[in-house]
């Protein structure tokens, strides 16, 4: 049986408009977009070491550097600091270091600006060299640097790391805290954004843990190399 002139025009005034806007709605849920996550982490540990044989290790390796591609996470590709010491060789930075420091003062500080570049190899973001800012402060009790991202790259939109070494009040040993925050564009449906904040939250997780166990490494292979700085 035909339906009825009225019946049709309804469903082309409403039930078509109410189809579209259902297929929408299902497409919203089920197809991948582009999505942008935030996410970040900190993580605290000690180190079983005098804080100023530490922070003299961290300064005669050139640990700043270092600590940047211990996650994994990243390679280090270059380094320069704004008063161009070359960071391809630990001593230059040493040097340049003992120019700006007067042993006697027991409130010394230091503060190097400079640029790192790093190969990131992180499944989200792919293999790219990225351009970090980096800001190191060193006084008789810490040693912190941060880095921030310069420039968005593919899929990393945001980048903020930072890194402190400070000294334990109590024990006199080191105190370790590093934090870590990400904006990775990724393709993900509506429904799977947890998902996908998820999956970058544990890569910002794992990334600072394997710090820690690098970290750890590297004071204990290092730390017995007695610095010649007269950094107290």
């Amino acid at each position: 049986m035909p339906l009825p002139r009225k019946a049709i025009i309804l469903f082309w005034f409403l039930g078509f408009p109410l189809l579209m806007f259902g297929g929408l709605v299902v497409s919203a849920f089920v197809v991948p977009s582009q999505y942008a996550t935030t996410q970040s982490a900190e993580r605290t540990f000690m180190i079983e070491h005098d804080f100023t044989k530490v922070r003299k290790t961290l300064v005669r390796k050139d640990g700043a550097k270092q600590i940047i591609a211990m996650g994994g996470g990243s390679e280090f590709v270059d380094q320069q600091w704004d008063d161009g010491a070359a960071s391809t060789d630990s001593d230059n930075l040493g040097a340049a270091l003992l120019k700006n420091v007067v042993s006697s003062d027991p409130d010394w500080r230091l503060e190097l600006k400079g640029v790192l570049k790093v190969r990131t190899k992180d499944d989200y973001i792919g293999e790219h060299i990225v351009t970090l800012d980096q800001r190191v402060e060193i006084v008789p009790d810490s040693l912190d640097s941060k880095v921030d991202l310069r420039e968005p790259a593919e899929r990393l939109l945001e980048y903020q790391m930072g890194t402190r070494f400070e000294r334990d009040p109590e024990t006199k040993t080191t105190r370790v805290t590093l934090s870590l925050l990400q904006e990775i564009m990724t393709d993900a449906p509506w429904f799977a954004h947890a998902y996908a904040d998820g999956r970058v939250l544990e890569s910002v997780e794992k990334t600072l843990a394997n710090q820690e166990t690098a970290i750890q490494q590297f004071i204990e292979e290092n730390v017995g190399d007695a610095p010649l700085f007269p950094l107290r």
